[in-house]
């Protein structure tokens, strides 16, 4: 009888007890909050600034409050003021301003790899990941180089812009001399989306004048748009390479424009405070001026006060879209807006893929834009409700809800109640601008985190809807 005898094998077992190596502590933290301390810093030496009796026309010191609102406004490129630029503040005030446009413009990390550049010195990896985050620079390996082209792009067309609106203003009769401070600082802050100007009365006054109210609109439009764009059309032979981000950007934009257009002419028409005030040649453009603004420059030619509230509600919903990603406007963004409008139509088609010129949206964007347009709606009505609440029921629904929105786009249209508030809805408000600012940023930042997947998935259910 043959005996068996087991037979043992040795299975060798490896645990992996490796820990990641100890990483050195950030007391800035992550990119964002970065990019937050940097434009932080440029608003505490702004306000210290404009508190100074040195910045003021009356030699007097301003208010704290005041002087951070201005700070703020125009760091988060807002242009939303407590007292009037051109009368309040001086050529240095003034000056101070727009620096703090330019550089909120901009932005904080592409003033600084200027610095480094011209240091000799090369930007950090991760330096380099903050501007590609901020900005949308193609690859980390790209985002000095594309820094650069921002920062040529700007330059390219304010200086145009200084010297088209200095030959308009002098046709307007102003004089050399004020005309080219005024060429600077409008160019400056129409490219930027800022909406601050320093003529004493907006743009009121060259309401009928297409050589300014044109070389305003084209360059709020252009800051709007963003370099990436823009440069892309000079880097692909066809329309048919562009990216769906592109084609997004510039059908959009065309069509918000061309839409508010119309609307603004046929609902302020016959309105003697609006388009009325000007002859009938003129009205178009002047309407064309009105539907550029909420993309998201704060400049107008027309008493906003004074519209119609449809028209009201139509700026609002223009302020509320904004402009393109990495560019120098706020709201949701137009490819935001894209893409729910792709969702919409595919949702009522009954199809699966989001689609759009030919190309599929993943579900994850869709749901990373839905997320960003809900947040923003929450936050318009909640800081119109504290508004309300602060205001006493002196003023009513549609005017508190334009400057609500104004604020946490960045726009700066105002329909005049802004002064009129007291410290804690001015605090409100300026909370507002730099929610607005940072906040659409941090929530894609955010957004766009790797984090570990489950290995569990629970069994679905439905729900009624409708």
């Amino acid at each position: 009888m043959t005996s068996r005898r087991p037979i043992r094998r040795r299975v060798n077992v490896t645990f992996d007890l490796s820990l990641p190596a100890p990483q050195r502590a950030n007391i800035l933290g992550s990119g964002w909050t970065q990019i937050a301390a940097g434009f932080g810093l440029v608003i505490l030496i702004g306000t210290v600034l404009l508190m100074l009796p040195i910045t003021t026309e009356s030699g007097s010191a301003t208010h704290p409050l005041d002087a951070l609102f201005t700070a703020v406004s125009a760091t988060c490129v807002t242009g939303l003021v407590v007292v009037e630029t051109q009368e309040h503040w001086n050529f240095f005030g003034e000056l101070v301003i727009l620096v703090m446009i330019q550089i909120g413009g901009l932005g904080y990390m592409v003033g600084t790899s200027i610095l480094l550049w011209m240091l000799g010195r090369r930007l950090s990896v991760r330096g380099q990941f903050l501007l590609r985050q901020y900005y949308g620079a193609p690859t980390v390996g790209e985002a000095a180089h594309f820094a650069r082209n921002v920062i040529a792009y700007a330059a390219i067309f304010e200086v145009v812009g200084v010297v088209v609106l200095w030959f308009a203003f002098v046709e307007a009769d102003v004089s050399p001399g004020e005309s080219a401070w005024w060429a600077l600082f409008h160019s400056v802050s129409a490219f930027n989306n800022a909406g601050f100007a320093v003529t004493g009365a907006d743009m009121i006054p060259y309401a009928g004048d297409p050589f300014v109210l044109m070389p305003i609109a084209f360059l709020v439009i252009a800051g709007s748009v963003g370099a990436i764009p823009v440069l892309s059309l000079t880097h692909r032979r066809t329309l048919r390479a562009l990216s769906l981000d592109t084609k997004l950007i510039f059908v959009t934009t065309a069509g918000l424009l061309v839409v508010g257009c119309v609307y603004i002419l046929l609902a302020e028409w016959t309105n003697p405070e609006t388009l009325g005030r000007v002859s009938s040649g003129d009205r178009p453009v002047l309407a064309f001026f009105q539907s550029a603004m909420p993309r998201t420059a704060g400049f107008s030619a027309v008493d906003a006060g004074a519209m119609s509230d449809e028209t009201k509600f139509l700026q609002v919903g223009l302020m509320f879209i904004g402009g393109a990603a990495g560019s120098t406007a706020g709201g949701i963004k137009v490819g935001t807006f894209s893409i729910l409008l792709i969702a919409i139509v595919a949702t009522l088609r009954g199809s699966d893929d989001m689609v759009g010129f030919g190309r599929r949206v993943p579900a994850m964007v869709i749901r990373q834009a839905l997320t960003l347009g809900l947040l923003m709606v929450a936050a318009t009505f909640g800081l119109a409700t504290i508004l309300l609440i602060v205001g006493g029921g002196e003023f009513v629904f549609i005017d508190v809800l334009y400057e609500a929105q104004s604020a946490l786009s960045t726009v700066g249209l105002s329909g005049g109640i802004t002064a009129e508030f007291n410290e804690v809805g001015r605090l409100a408000i300026v909370a507002g601008m730099i929610l607005g600012r940072f906040g659409p940023l941090i929530l894609v930042l955010e957004m766009t985190k790797r984090r570990p997947k489950g290995h569990i998935r629970l069994p679905e259910d439905s729900i009624r809807i409708g």
